[in-house]
């Protein structure tokens, strides 16, 4: 809701005195900032009437910037980036106090990707300020997102082949402005964005590597699978982690037999399971080489092995070999 409120203030460019960015996407954190300030400060002026202050800043510096008129312009922007004012400071009357008697001509901005909110400072923010949550995004808004992208680049992207795209990486939005920007980069004159294109350029994330690895594993195709686990190796992921991720891709193999068992439909499933729609039938295609007593017994020793690789009683690349040999 806070974010709809934002995106109507910037339409009809009419902005408030406070607000207050938190979560962990900050590719939106960045571009609604700086939509603020572009709104609010024309480039010739904004030198003189933008201050950014980060980690070791006291509230004192805050209110001095504040109460600084705005020079050739009717607004000035102080943003508080990741500070340490969320660990102590003064009671929260104080706060709210100073919040509520903003001047018009101040735009404040405070971003803490994790705030604390047990403190003073994050509820007086939250009570007086607009508080913008940028988590990460779903995967159809994703998807919508990554075709209005490429046609910033005069590229043109159909939404299954979107869908594709966002499922082969992680849903960090910084990284996949990066992917989509080297696609138009290869793509040089053509308009159209093609699964292949997508496949020879994309860099795998690490999660679609391990639903590979697991596909290979359901197909008992060894060779493959000993090879993507080496491209995992030689990614430098660590093999906890890759432990972590094949087990929670077994208990959502194992989600997925029960939900089929129900009849849930398909489009309901990739919800439930938080995956996306194109990878629904790989999904089910991989739970049905398993048996559901398979699974539970697979997950299980991935944590039995993750626990023996942390302690050090076994080798980490070993240790995936033998859950590879425990494949019947």
């Amino acid at each position: 809701m806070s974010m709809k409120i934002l995106n109507k203030q910037l339409k009809e460019k009419n902005i408030g005195k406070l607000y207050f960015f938190t979560g962990e996407e900050q590719y939106l954190v960045r571009h609604y900032v700086n939509e603020i300030v572009n709104t609010l400060l024309p480039e010739n002026v904004k030198a003189l009437n933008y201050n950014v202050f980060e980690e070791k800043v006291t509230f004192r510096q805050v209110e001095d910037a504040v109460s600084m008129y705005p020079a050739f312009s009717e607004r000035r922007v102080v943003v508080v980036r990741e500070s340490d004012l969320f660990k102590s400071g003064e009671k929260q009357q104080y706060y709210d106090e100073f919040f509520r008697s903003l001047p018009g001509y101040i735009c404040l901005i405070f971003i803490q990707g994790r705030p604390d909110k047990r403190t003073s400072l994050y509820k007086a923010l939250k009570n007086n300020g607009l508080l913008v949550e940028c988590d990460r995004q779903k995967a159809d808004a994703l998807t919508r997102w990554v075709i209005k992208v490429f046609a910033s680049y005069n590229k043109k992207i159909s939404e299954s082949d979107a869908a594709f795209l966002v499922g082969l990486l992680e849903p960090d939005m910084t990284f996949m402005r990066l992917e989509i920007e080297k696609i138009a980069c290869y793509m040089g004159e053509k308009t159209e964005v093609t699964r292949g294109i997508i496949s020879d350029i994309v860099t795998r994330s690490a999660k679609t590597r391990v639903f590979d690895l697991i596909d290979a594993m359901s197909q008992r195709k060894m060779s493959d699978a000993i090879r993507i686990m080496d491209e995992l190796t030689e990614l430098k992921e660590p093999v906890p982690l890759i432990m972590a991720m094949i087990g929670r891709q077994f208990f959502t193999l194992l989600k997925a037999k029960k939900l089929k068992e129900r009849k849930v439909p398909k489009e309901d499933m990739a919800k439930i399971l938080g995956i996306m729609p194109y990878f629904i039938d790989k999904t089910m295609k991989q739970a049905s080489n398993f048996s559901a007593e398979d699974l539970k017994r697979l997950a299980a020793r991935c944590t039995d092995i993750d626990f023996a690789v942390k302690t050090g009683r076994i080798d980490g690349r070993l240790a995936i070999e033998l859950l590879l040999m425990e494949i019947d």
